[in-house]
């Protein structure tokens, strides 16, 4: 599983969130995104989407869940194209990126072993103040399930490191020790 490390940076969004089991929550929400763009004209002007999962499902009731369809605002649009809908800004940091080709079914799966087994791995961790992002490339209403690509963005920050004190650090030809500690 290839990954890469990205600074994201912050972007205008318009949104829906749907509250839940994700799966529910997330079709519930692009349905009325959807909706709301059809409706305004404005989905072929849509050129990138987020998905924003704001909740562990671990340690986080199911009823408390948030999940956010988000769609980026385009400059065009002006104040009267927002009625009804919500804005916000997502912001930016560095993620752990993977990108995914094929259903959206199997995203749970690959988040969770993004966030448990491949982020601790590379010395980093994850930033659970910032949401869990799955940015979606094509649409999905036009493109094949087998063709839809997605990438998936767990936020990280670098492990605490400690330095070495004197002592060490004029040992080993004073070659500086790094020493990874796990808080």
């Amino acid at each position: 599983m290839r990954i890469v490390y990205r600074h994201i940076r912050p972007v205008a969004v318009i949104y829906v969130r749907g509250t839940g089991c994700y799966a529910a929550a997330a079709k519930e929400a692009w349905q009325r995104l959807v909706h709301w763009l059809a409706a305004h004209e404005a989905r072929r002007q849509v050129k990138r989407a987020f998905g924003l999962l704001h909740d562990n499902p671990q340690t986080t009731p199911v009823e408390l869940m948030r999940y956010d369809a988000c769609a980026q605002m385009t400059p065009e649009w002006d104040a009267e194209h927002y009625a009804g809908i919500s804005r916000k800004t997502i912001g930016g940091g560095t993620y752990a990126v993977r990108t995914h080709v094929g259903s959206y079914g199997t995203l749970g799966g690959l988040f969770s072993q993004l966030h448990r087994e491949l982020v601790p791995k590379q010395g980093l961790s994850v930033d659970y103040d910032r949401a869990f992002m799955a940015i979606h490339l094509n649409d999905p209403l036009t493109t094949p399930e087998v063709h839809r690509r997605t990438e998936l963005c767990v936020p990280v920050v670098p492990l605490p490191v400690s330095m070495p004190d004197d002592a060490d650090a004029h040992s080993d030809c004073n070659r500086p020790v790094l020493r990874v500690v796990r808080s």
